[in-house]
């Protein structure tokens, strides 16, 4: 790659940035929309709400000892192996487990931490490719590195790092098992075929089907079929980019890396974002920056609002919850949702909204995923003391679910929606262009396409403008 083609890359990009910035922030805004629209009773007005045990939670990940894992990392070819539809799914449930250490292993795990790292930087440093260093291994970085190196092959090097690690050179698991509402044809042609292959034995034919930690499974290992390199150590990052040939970097981190943005001219923005094609009746928007990010306001209210969920539900039990939510939503404190796998493993999601009371008791109850059959043994009075129609609920669950059920609480997160805006430059780790994919350009909501759809958009109209520089 000459330096011709570089100068027009940083052109191209920094263009494609900033002439996105209108459709970003009108994707971006569906969210604040649906948050007023549907959420607005439990909006809070609390700015810098204490997130108890958000910030303290410990990683038991690392006690755990390593274990030689049986299982085939090819999961591909191991998946065509098996014979039942549920051996499959039990397969690739088990290939996320903990102590699996092949899959989650990164391309120098034989290495010593210095050898490692010298690798790594050789990797992308050649004259002739393109260089790409991509921070986050999550289903972003993973989709934009599976579907730029589709389109382009050798033309591109591509190292993807990250820094949650259960030891040098192995990535902590994935966690996310949540059901996904995505649309299989966000994935044709931009993934290696034997991803779609996968989605195809789960999905009802138009979806993926699988969950959140399993796509993300599956884009590791297909990135690293096509020669993807990863390079999972403790805070890699410097060491890799100073002095180094890499032409850009990818920021995938869901916003760690905010310090590099610089900050914008205006620090409250006023916004109208139309509700019809006719633009005639619209809501009125003040973005306001913090940390580099700007985030909504609507009438001096941040949008901003706290949930947890309830997965693992199997779709038998739907008719029974859905009956007792239809009853007792008036404010739509539950939002339910049914999976798009097949039917003899499809799943019920369900959302619980949090009132701003009872934040801090929820982060008290769900400081880590617990079984449902946990909540029981909760203190009486502080159950007492949360919404009844939560506590309800969980007894029609426990009442129905038979002993193969296993249903999850998971702890509580929060929706506080935020978008980078840019002034005239891109951002900079040292001296290389940073590219905010993901949460690292703005924050989706879960009830809206998962929050990820339209990430997976922008990334893909990304790597087409990257594309087009190189070819």
């Amino acid at each position: 790659m000459d330096e011709r083609q570089r100068n027009k890359l940083t052109f191209e990009l920094k263009k494609f940035i900033f002439e996105y910035s209108s459709k970003t922030i009108t994707r971006a805004s569906l969210g604040w929309i649906y948050a007023l629209s549907f959420d607005r009773d439990f909006l809070i007005n609390n700015f810098e709400c204490k997130e108890t045990n958000k910030n303290n939670k410990i990683k038991n990940i690392k006690n755990f000892k390593k274990k030689k894992s049986k299982l085939n990392f090819d999961p591909f070819r191991q998946l065509q192996s098996l014979n039942t539809l549920r051996e499959q799914w039990k397969y690739m449930k088990e290939i996320n487990l903990i102590r699996n250490f092949g899959v989650l292993e990164d391309s120098f795990k034989s290495e010593t931490d210095e050898t490692a790292l010298k690798l790594a930087r050789k990797f992308i440093s050649s004259n002739k490719q393109l260089n790409i260093l991509v921070i986050g291994a999550g289903c972003c970085g993973l989709f934009f590195s599976n579907n730029l190196k589709k389109k382009l092959g050798k033309l591109v090097n591509i190292l993807v790092c990250d820094n949650r690690i259960q030891e040098s050179g192995v990535r902590e698991p994935y966690s996310r098992n949540w059901l996904t509402n995505l649309p299989k044809n966000l994935f044709n042609n931009k993934v290696n075929k034997s991803v779609t292959n996968v989605f195809d034995y789960f999905s009802d034919g138009k979806h993926i089907g699988v969950t959140l930690n399993m796509m993300e499974i599956l884009l590791l290992q297909s990135c690293k079929k096509n020669r993807v390199k990863f390079f999972f150590r403790d805070d890699p990052y410097d060491d890799l980019i100073k002095e180094s040939c890499i032409d850009f970097v990818v920021d995938a981190t869901g916003g760690k890396l905010y310090k590099y943005y610089p900050n914008h001219n205006e620090k409250n923005i006023s916004l109208k974002i139309p509700l019809n094609q006719n633009k005639d009746d619209y809501l009125s928007f003040v973005l306001r920056e913090k940390n580099n990010y700007h985030y909504p306001f609507f009438q001096g209210k941040q949008v901003i609002n706290y949930q947890f969920k309830i997965v693992g539900i199997a779709e038998r039990l739907y008719p029974l919850i859905t009956q007792y939510i239809k009853e007792n939503n008036h404010d739509n404190i539950f939002y339910v949702w049914l999976g798009k796998l097949i039917k003899k493993l499809n799943e019920v999601l369900i959302i619980v909204n949090i009132k701003e009371k009872d934040i801090e008791k929820f982060y008290c109850l769900l400081k880590k995923r617990i079984c449902i059959e946990e909540f029981e043994q909760f203190d009486k009075r502080l159950k007492s003391e949360i919404d009844n129609r939560i506590v309800e609920l969980i007894k029609i669950i426990l009442k129905v679910k038979t002993k193969k059920d296993k249903i999850y609480l998971e702890p509580p997160f929060s929706y506080k929606p935020r978008i980078k805006l840019f002034n005239k430059d891109l951002p900079k780790y040292y001296d290389k262009i940073i590219i905010p994919i993901g949460d690292s350009y703005y924050i989706g909501n879960a009830k809206v396409g998962n929050g990820l759809g339209m990430h997976l958009v922008h990334i893909d109209e990304l790597t087409q403008t990257i594309t087009k520089c190189i070819n």
